[in-house]
């Protein structure tokens, strides 16, 4: 944890640093927001997993190459062990819906040279790792009971974001593109169930930590032009 947070630290030193040397996009985060564990083992698609997520996204171009990005997030996360098809998920028939609001800071790689507005670098696959901070509030049901793991209320953790992306540029000023993040935790609560129930009865994994995914959609608008300098184009 304390890696994260140095990490996040790190990079906002970064934007602030370079701030005013290259260009600045600020935009919209329209996608999905689902969780993976216990409940959810490995559903991506389908089976009503998804939920809704919109936010806000700021990003600085520090070169063709890499990016800082800023966002802040709103969804919600859900399970449901009647979707599970292992005989012990039917047997514990529990399901739990949590909102999720993150705020995240990530470094993206572009695979290609890639300039908002720039005829000759509109599309490029890319990468992004990060720290992100999110808090999460799970309503956790077992058998019609409502239970909840004692450190998962109303909690508030760091996780770390990463997965693959794609831009294009849209004329002058307007930049898409689609990004599929997961988030590893260290964290076993976001379903709020607990792993044990009267000390006796397993009902989680305290070994296997949730994660939790954001995908969507970005369309931003570049505020500045800056031309671009070959020294920074690596």
């Amino acid at each position: 944890m304390k890696r994260i947070c140095f990490f996040l630290a790190l990079q906002f030193i970064l934007i602030f640093h370079v701030f005013s040397q290259k260009t600045t996009e600020l935009g919209l985060f329209l996608g999905r927001s689902y969780y993976i564990g216990e409940m959810n083992p490995k559903t991506h698609l389908g089976n009503g997993v998804g939920s809704v997520a919109i936010g806000g996204v700021f990003r600085l171009n520090l070169n063709q190459r890499y990016a800082l990005k800023a966002s802040l997030i709103k969804g919600k996360l859900k399970g449901n062990d009647e979707t599970v098809d292992f005989q012990f998920n039917k047997a514990r028939n529990a399901h739990f819906q949590s909102s999720l609001t993150e705020f995240s800071t990530q470094i993206e790689f572009n695979f290609l040279p890639y300039e908002t507005g720039d005829s000759k670098f509109i599309f490029s696959p890319y990468l992004f790792i990060g720290a992100s901070v999110y808090r999460y509030a799970p309503e956790t049901t077992l058998n019609d009971i409502e239970v909840t793991a004692p450190e998962s209320e109303s909690a508030t953790k760091v996780a770390m974001p990463f997965g693959p992306g794609l831009k294009l540029s849209i004329g002058n000023r307007l930049s898409l593109a689609f990004e599929w993040g997961f988030r590893k935790t260290s964290n076993d609560a976001i379903d709020g169930l607990p792993n044990r129930f009267l000390d006796i009865y397993e009902l989680g994994k305290n070994y296997d930590n949730d994660w939790y995914v954001v995908s969507g959609f970005m369309l931003t608008y570049k505020l500045n032009r800056i031309s671009s300098c070959p020294a920074y184009n690596f």
